[in-house]
C-alpha cells in the first residue's frame, strides 16, 4: 500500500537559496529605529571586526490532549522544555582592504532541542519542536572573498534561507516586533556550500549566484540520506526594501537502500516596502515556488517510479502606524488528490514556516504522524508499505488554504500585543493511507469519516515584550490558542473532533 503515501517533496529543495548573497531580510520596525542588537563581545583589532555572538533561548509549550485515530489514542504529551544555546565568531574586514573585503563567520548551537517532556514515544514523526532528544548541531562555518562587484567566492558549512522561507528556511527568522509572528523556530537548513557570484552590477543592482551543495541537514533529508544539488539565483535591486529574485535549484537525493528523487525547483520571491501618505509603512511580500520532477520513493506494483509535481504560494501584507499594526498571511501548499495514480502533488512548506500554533504543529502533525503508525502495523495492514516515515507532516503547513489577518498593539515602548483568527481548508481531502484503503481508496480521514474541505478556525493570541541595553536583546513571549476544528476532522457518524488548546512560554537574550 506504498502508493497510499503522499510524499510531501517540496522541501526536498530547502537549502537551494544562497547563503548571503540571496534575498536579505530586513530587521523589522522596532523600539527605537535607531536601536539593534549588536555583539556585546566585539573588537578591533587592527584592521577587522572581530565579533562574538552569543544567544541563549527557552520555550516550555504544551498542548491539550486529543484523539488522532478512529479508535480514540489520545495525543497527551507532557509540556515540553526546549533549549537553544549558540555561539558564533565573526571576522570582517568591512571596508578597510576596499575594493577587497572577506569574511569568517563561525556559529554552532552547542546545546539545542529537548530537554523535558514532549511526545511519547508512540508519536513519532510529528513536530520536532515537540519531540527528539536535545543535541549539539554546527550551522556555519564558511568563509567568502569578495572583489568589488565583480566576484565573490566562497565555501563552508552554511545555512540557507531563500525569500519568506517557504523552502529554504534557515530557522533564524522568527518574531521581530510589528510582524506579530507566531514563530519561535528550531533547527534550520544546514548545506557545505561552494559558490561564485557576480554583481551587484548596473543601477537595477543585479546579483548573479551559483553554487553546489553537500545538504547536511533539512526536513527532508532523513537518517541514510544523501542528497546533493547545484543551485542558480538571480537577484534585482539586492539588499534594498524594494526587490525580486529567482532561483532555481537541480537536486538529487538518495535513500540507505538505493531509491532516487530527482527534482527541480524554481522560487520566485518579491518585496516591496514604502511609506503611504508620508506616515503609514507597508511591506508586501510574495513567494511562488514550483517543483518538478521523479521520485522512487513509494514504489507501487504498477509504479516503480513516480512523477513529482507541487506549487507553493505564499503571501504577506503588513502595515505599521506607528504604535499599533496589522499584518495579513495567505498561504496556498498544494495537496495529494490521488494517492493511487502514480503522481506526488504534495508540497510540503519548511516546518519553520509557521502558521499558528495548532493546527499544524499539533494536530496535523501528530494526526499524520499516527497514521504512518497505524499504516505500518502488520497486524491490520499484512505487509507494512514502504517509506511510511515519509508521510509524517513533522509541523509543516501542507495541503492547504490559510488566511490569518492579524492585528498588533504597542501601548509601552517594548511590549507588543498580538493576534488573530488562522481560518484553515485543506487543498484536497484530508485522507488518512489506512482508512483509505479500507474503503477502496475513497478519501477516508483518520477518524473514518469523509473529510470536509474546513479545517477549523484557530484564534491565537500573544504577548512579547523585548528590550535593549548596550545592544543585548532580552525577548519574553507568552502566546496561546484555541483551535476549533472542522468538518475535515469528523468521524464517521459526523461529529466533530472537539476544541484543541495549548501555549507557550519564550525566553531568549543575544548577547
Amino acid at each position: 500500500m506504498t502508493r497510499a503515501i503522499a510524499l510531501l517533496l517540496a522541501a526536498a529543495l530547502p537549502s537551494a537559496a544562497l547563503a548571503d548573497v540571496g534575498v536579505t531580510d530586513e530587521a523589522q520596525i522596532a523600539v527605537g529605529r535607531a536601536r539593534k542588537y549588536r555583539p556585546l563581545l566585539t573588537f578591533r583589532p587592527g584592521a577587522v571586526r572581530v565579533a562574538a555572538p552569543l544567544s541563549a533561548a527557552l520555550r516550555s509549550e504544551g498542548v491539550q490532549g486529543f484523539a488522532t485515530d478512529l479508535d480514540g489514542n489520545d495525543f497527551s504529551p507532557d509540556a515540553a522544555l526546549d533549549t537553544q544555546l549558540r555561539v558564533g565568531l565573526i571576522v570582517d574586514s568591512e571596508a578597510t582592504f576596499a575594493p577587497l573585503f572577506f569574511k569568517a563567520e563561525y556559529e554552532h548551537d552547542l546545546l539545542t532541542g529537548q530537554l523535558a517532556g514532549g511526545a511519547p514515544d508512540d508519536f513519532e514523526g510529528v513536530d520536532p519542536a515537540l519531540s527528539g532528544e536535545a543535541e549539539t548541531r554546527l550551522r556555519k562555518a564558511y568563509g567568502r572573498v569578495t572583489l568589488g562587484p565583480f566576484l565573490t567566492f566562497g565555501g563552508g558549512f552554511m545555512t540557507s534561507h531563500w525569500g519568506l522561507g517557504l523552502l529554504a528556511n534557515d530557522g533564524a527568522h522568527g518574531w521581530t516586533p510589528g510582524s506579530a509572528q507566531f514563530s519561535d523556530p528550531r533547527g534550520g537548513d544546514r548545506v557545505l556550500r561552494g559558490f561564485v557570484s557576480t554583481g551587484p552590477w548596473t543601477h537595477e543592482r543585479l546579483l548573479l549566484t551559483v553554487g553546489y551543495d553537500v545538504v547536511r541537514g533539512d526536513d527532508v533529508l532523513l537518517s541514510g540520506d544523501e542528497a546533493t544539488q547545484l543551485v542558480a539565483a538571480a537577484v534585482l535591486n539586492y539588499d534594498k526594501p524594494r526587490t525580486a529574485g529567482v532561483y532555481a535549484a537541480f537536486r538529487s537525493q538518495e535513500t540507505a537502500d538505493g531509491k532516487k528523487t530527482d527534482v527541480s525547483a524554481v522560487d520566485f520571491y518579491g518585496r516591496w516596502r514604502g511609506l503611504i501618505a508620508g506616515k503609514v509603512r507597508y511591506t508586501t511580500e510574495l513567494e511562488w515556488a514550483l517543483v518538478t520532477g521523479t521520485t522512487e520513493l513509494a514504489p507501487s506494483v504498477e509504479r516503480a517510479e513516480h512523477d513529482v509535481l507541487q506549487m507553493g504560494l505564499t503571501a504577506r501584507m503588513g502595515f505599521d502606524f506607528g504604535g499599533a499594526g496589522a499584518v495579513f498571511d495567505f498561504l496556498y501548499a498544494s495537496g495529494d488528490r490521488n494517492f493511487d495514480d502514480g503522481d506526488q502533488n504534495g508540497f510540503k512548506p519548511d516546518p519553520n514556516y509557521e502558521q499558528g500554533l495548532l493546527l499544524y504543529r499539533s494536530v496535523l502533525a501528530t494526526t499524520s504522524a499516527r497514521s504512518a503508525t497505524t499504516a505500518a502495523d502488520p497486524n491490520l495492514v499484512g505487509v507494512p508499505s514502504e517509506d511510511l516515515d515519509r508521510y509524517p507532516f513533522r509541523g509543516s503547513a501542507a495541503n492547504t488554504v490559510a488566511l490569518f489577518p492579524k492585528g498588533w498593539w504597542r501601548p509601552i515602548a517594548g511590549l507588543e500585543i498580538y493576534g488573530g483568527p488562522l481560518v484553515a481548508f485543506t487543498n484536497v481531502a484530508y485522507a488518512d493511507p489506512r482508512e483509505s484503503r479500507f474503503r477502496g481508496g475513497k478519501p477516508t480521514n483518520p477518524y473514518g469519516g469523509e473529510p470536509g474541505a474546513y479545517l477549523g478556525t484557530e484564534f491565537d493570541l500573544g504577548v512579547r515584550y523585548r528590550a535593549l541595553f548596550e545592544g543585548t536583546e532580552l525577548t519574553l513571549g507568552l502566546e496561546g490558542g484555541v483551535l476549533q476544528p472542522g468538518n475535515a476532522f469528523d468521524d464517521a457518524d459526523g461529529n466533530p473532533l472537539g476544541p484543541v488548546s495549548g501555549g507557550r512560554a519564550t525566553f531568549q537574550v543575544r548577547l
